[in-house]
């Protein structure tokens, strides 16, 4: 199925996104990082603490998705977090599921934290977003900690600097999300 089938699929369904989250205004500001001219694909591959998604997004053959037009925004788990995962993610039968975990990261749209942040203002308390996968993500804050929770309860904070390329954004986070369907 074409990535643009599944957003349009997406939309139908009728998910509550994060509104108005698209605009170039809106991503200027102290949490939302450089903008770049480069691909989501090229911007993790030069991230030092992104290593993991990047090598599964390319031993996947998945890295031409995101060199494209169509704009996404990553909710990257760190090198960090993903060594400290109980399932094994360097042997060869466990490509799938490694691709399955990086898919519950990944929503449709350009969005930085600074639009999150004004979503979750704006519904007084938190917002939610389905991924590519078959998580759904809830937004809400926690002090200063933009925190995103699973379906299945997994939370993970924002880690680091959001770096925004020219079809989206890479939202460093220090946990690894889980669908409900997923093995924990």
């Amino acid at each position: 199925m074409k990535i643009n089938s599944i957003l349009v699929a997406l939309a139908a369904a009728g998910l509550t996104t994060l509104g108005a989250c698209n605009s170039d205004a809106d991503i200027e500001g102290e949490n939302a990082g450089e903008v770049s001219s480069d691909t989501l694909a090229a911007v993790l591959q030069r991230s030092d603490d992104l290593t993991v998604v990047s090598d599964i997004l390319g031993n996947a053959g998945l890295q031409g998705v995101f060199d494209g037009n169509a704009p996404y925004t990553i909710f990257a788990p760190t090198d960090a977090a993903f060594s400290a995962l109980d399932i094994p993610l360097d042997e060869g039968e466990a490509r799938a599921a490694r691709v399955a975990i990086v898919r519950e990261h990944i929503v449709p749209g350009f969005m930085s934290r600074a639009d999150i942040e004004a979503a979750i203002g704006r519904s007084g308390g938190s917002v939610e977003m389905q991924t590519m996968g078959s998580n759904t993500l809830a937004f809400s804050m926690d002090g200063d900690d933009l925190v995103i929770t699973s379906s299945d309860g997994t939370q993970a904070k924002v880690s680091g600097g959001v770096e925004s390329g020219a079809n989206g954004s890479v939202i460093p986070v220090d946990t690894v999300l889980k669908a409900m369907d997923e093995p924990r």
